[in-house]
């Protein structure tokens, strides 16, 4: 009987905080009216279906015998309805405290203070809207659970952690897949795939260890092999012959399931987030559930940790019974310690005891280290591999169109040659073959070249650099700088797109001062040229394996006399920052006419690596950010970010979302302009190109020349048809002034280089009018605590007031101590009246009001109106301040 009226007495609340609440929304904004908030009206009609829904479930409660099952889900202590009382109790804490008459006998008095008080609102904005789609979540949660049969197998969530949450929609699982996946795997597989030669791969089949490990009887086997020996094309056929397995054998009960992962060189990243990220994305898809782990941190946010990835793992593979994941080049990991560290703990921890574990790599010496101890080695330096080899080479001889005019003893012995000779290598079996099929057909030459064949992989490289023609040399080594410079930025898992890269190279080589006319930039000239140093895969391009990027990066090449050809990084960001940087300020001083412009472009992702311009646009700032201290060391680059920068530039392409920045060129500074907006790029005041910009800028000049500026600020949108709405609208803003004052009202206070301006800087600008203009953001943020923390010592508005800025500024209409008031900062009130702020003052009748289009013009209603707060009305008067005007008293 308790349990009972516990769980009506959770409803009654949530119905009782809902009714407070939508009070409150009604009467501020029957008190503003048409000033109100959308925000208010958002809250008030999600909160009323809200309290519909648990007036509903309150109804059936009483009257309705729920099962167990049903009630555990409905008032877990993490179910819906624990989750609505929580959320809606955090909302009402949103508005002022006190309680308000409500209805339209409000006194002149109240009325004012509600406009006071909701002038705040704004400013939490982000926590409303977090709040409302947690009321929202967990409302649907109440409604699924009411309309589902009883014998739905609705599971308990927090059962020892150990079962499903399988309620979400499709769509809701299918946004947590895309939040898991950092690194798509999958392009690689097909490719891989796509290489496989039928036959070849048998062996493994044969190997009593590769039965073992089906069975599970072996938890963990490591196939490794040296450079070209075919590692990734055999992780391809092995993932095949798995999923084929899982399907033979999965049974109701206990479904067996697979997943697998290519690391990759060109990924250039630590392996082992992405790789654990990717395999839960998988094994949730198939099992067609997220577990409550997952969910939990998906709605957290954020990067979550290894071990809480780990967790996730362990939680879902519940929902199976064997799980076999294959794990390709573990050593292109950059490092692979974590991704290492990870792999023992699949093949070691109790946890993961259903997991099988295949993992391919090179013999490097601290990968054997820690795979010796938990692995069965399977080395590919067998005689096995050479028939694979052999299969291989004969498939090739017959299949392919330029050698069906060689007769057969000569197919032979290329057959004979190539397959002996090839050590284990199938990368360096494959490039001779691919040399090979130019040749005439006659018996002599063919018999010198197969004489005479390269010993090894860098041999094979070094010979097809040397047939490249001397006026062909510029053209193949920029679009080798290219491949790497853009595999350094991240390209499509299926290579660099060939109109891209064309349209690169062609920039680049012109910038030389020597391209040759007569070079036809076509991918087809490219690839005869290129050879199998590089692949192609549909209409994108790539190094064709690790070790053709290995060999153009090392000394060897450097030391040779194809030194021309090494992609020595010096050299790439050489030839392509200075393309990269031109083209961006070309594209965002002409191409962006307005915001919409830009949202279109970067609403289509291929159009990033299609059109040269926009892409150089696009990774302009990534490139500021990656490579500034090449950039400061090098004047050319150095002279293009400040054009890039300069006020006649408008826009900046970041993360795939567009901002823009429209600058009053005759009234704003350069240099004070660009150090904005590398301070918004860089966030790090100790960035090579920032501390160039420092030493050679007049400081006094850049902390007080004019910034005059219109900037987008992202607000959300809503709409009275459709209820909450998570997308946004832009409102342009203008700013006038001085460079820490217009930074006071955009930028972030917790961005570290703002914060390191406004303490270690305060010399070189006016502390008054910057606390003027910054005390409106020091209040608590999200639920946070205030700017100032507990350690007052490190708080800005503090800082400003120790520097020297004066409280009862003289110029205004408003001071400080009223914005303070008006946004509920208690101890932003307590600052400033320590440091002598006049409770009494109401700014100067004749001084500056702000435009309609300042972000701080809502404040402008509040001009000559006394600080009066309810909640700080004691501290005001403790310090001097006289009684309200008697007009405004109840």
């Amino acid at each position: 009987m308790a349990e009972v009226l516990a769980t009506v007495a959770s409803v009654v609340a949530v119905i009782q905080i809902s009714d407070r609440v939508i009070g409150l929304c009604k009467f501020y904004i029957e008190s503003l009216n048409s000033e109100a908030p959308s925000s208010l009206r958002a809250v008030l009609i999600e909160v009323s279906t809200l309290k519909t829904v648990v007036e509903s479930l309150e109804f059936l409660s009483k009257c309705v015998n729920f099962t167990p099952a049903l009630q555990k889900r409905l008032w877990a202590s993490d179910g819906p309805v624990e989750g609505c009382r929580a959320a809606i109790t955090a909302l009402e804490k949103l508005f002022p405290k006190g309680s308000v008459q409500t209805g339209k006998n409000a006194s002149k008095r109240q009325k004012v203070r509600a406009a006071l008080e909701v002038l705040a609102w704004p400013m939490q904005q982000g926590r409303v809207q977090e709040l409302l789609q947690q009321i929202s979540s967990h409302k649907a949660g109440i409604q699924l659970a009411l309309t589902t049969e009883s014998t739905q197998d609705i599971k308990d969530i927090k059962a020892a952690s150990k079962e499903i949450r399988s309620i979400l929609a499709e769509e809701q699982r299918h946004n947590v897949y895309k939040w898991l996946t950092l690194t798509d795997p999958s392009p690689l597989h097909n490719r891989s795939w796509q290489l496989y030669e039928q036959g070849t791969g048998s062996w493994m089949l044969r190997s009593p260890h590769w039965t073992d490990w089906l069975a599970a009887s072996i938890r963990c086997l490591w196939v490794h092999g040296i450079p070209g020996a075919g590692k990734t094309i055999l992780a391809s056929w092995l993932i095949k012959q798995v999923q084929d397995h899982c399907k033979q054998s999965s049974k109701i009960q206990a479904p067996c399931t697979s997943a697998y992962y290519y690391c990759y060189f060109g990924h250039s990243q630590d392996e082992a987030m992405p790789f654990l990220r990717w395999v839960i994305a998988q094994l949730s898809r198939q099992a067609e559930v997220v577990s409550t782990l997952v969910h939990d941190l998906f709605r957290r946010g954020g990067e979550p940790s290894i071990q809480e990835l780990l967790d996730s793992l362990e939680q879902l593979l519940q929902s199976f019974g064997n799980v076999y994941i294959v794990i390709d080049a573990i050593d292109e990991s950059n490092p692979c310690d974590n991704l290492l560290e990870v792999i023992h703990t699949l093949v070691t921890d109790p946890r993961f005891s259903h997991l099988q574990i295949l993992v391919t790599s090179r013999e490097y010496i601290e990968i054997e280290r820690v795979m010796e101890k938990i692995s069965i080695s399977v080395p590919m330096s067998n005689s096995l591999v050479e028939q694979d080899i052999r299969i291989y080479v004969r498939s090739i001889l017959q299949s392919n169109g330029k050698f069906q005019t060689w007769s057969n003893d000569l197919l032979k012995e290329v057959e004979d040659a190539v397959s002996t000779q090839a050590k284990g290598m199938f990368r360096w079996a494959v490039c001779q073959l691919y040399e090979l099929k130019y040749l005439k057909g006659e018996r002599s030459v063919v018999r010198n070249a197969l004489a005479t064949l390269p010993k090894n992989l860098d041999e094979t490289y070094e010979r097809i650099f040397l047939r490249i023609p001397k006026e062909e040399w510029q053209f193949v080594c920029h679009a080798f700088q290219w491949l790497c410079f853009y595999e350094e930025l991240g390209a499509p898992e299926n290579g660099t797109p060939s109109v891209l890269l064309l349209d690169a190279i062609a920039s680049s080589t012109a910038r030389t001062g020597n391209p040759n006319s007569n070079v036809l930039y076509d991918s087809e000239r490219l690839r005869e040229l290129c050879g199998c140093l590089i692949s192609s895969f549909g209409d994108a391009m790539s190094f064709a394996h690790y070790t053709v990027k290995e060999y153009l990066d090392s000394a060897r090449i450097r030391q040779s006399p194809l030194s021309f050809f090494s992609t020595e990084m010096a050299k790439v960001l050489f030839t392509c920052l200075d393309v990269v940087l031109l083209q961006a300020q070309k594209f965002t001083s002409s191409d962006l006419e307005d915001l919409k412009t830009a949202s279109s472009h970067l609403s289509c992702w291929q159009d990033l690596w299609t059109k040269l311009s926009f892409h150089c646009a696009f990774y302009a700032i990534t490139s500021i950010r990656r490579w500034g201290q090449e950039i400061s060391v090098n004047d050319a680059f150095f002279g293009r970010v400040k054009a890039l920068l300069d006020p006649s530039a408008q826009y900046f392409i970041v993360d795939q979302m567009a901002w823009t920045i429209v600058w009053n060129e005759s009234a704003t500074d350069n240099d004070a302009s660009v150090l904005l907006s590398l301070l918004l790029i860089t966030d790090d005041l100790d960035s090579p190109i920032l501390t160039r910009l420092f030493q050679e800028a007049d400081l006094k000049a850049l902390f007080n020349n004019k910034l005059a500026l219109k900037k987008d600020m992202w607000v959300v949108a809503y709409s009275d048809e459709e209820g909450w709405s998570s997308g946004a609208e832009v409102i342009i803003y203008e700013f006038n002034g001085p460079l820490m004052e217009v930074m006071s009202q955009f930028v972030d206070y917790h961005l570290e280089s703002f914060r390191s301006l406004l303490i270690n800087y305060t010399r070189f600008y006016n502390p008054s009018t910057t606390l003027l203009y910054f005390i409106g953001l020091h209040i608590p943020a999200f639920g946070e605590q205030s700017a100032c923390n507990e350690d007052t010592s490190d708080c800005l508005v503090r800082k400003l007031l120790e520097a020297g800025a004066q409280p009862n500024l003289l110029g205004y209409r408003l001071t400080p101590l009223q914005i303070a008031v008006a946004v509920r900062d208690l101890e932003g009130v307590r600052l400033l009246l320590q440091f002598k702020a006049d409770p009494n003052y109401v700014g100067d009748p004749n001084g500056v009001v702000w435009s309609t289009n300042s972000l701080l013009a809502s404040f402008n209603k509040f001009c000559g109106i006394e600080p009066f707060r309810e909640t700080i009305e004691q501290l005001l008067l403790a310090f001097g301040g006289i009684e309200f005007d008697q007009e405004l008293k109840v």
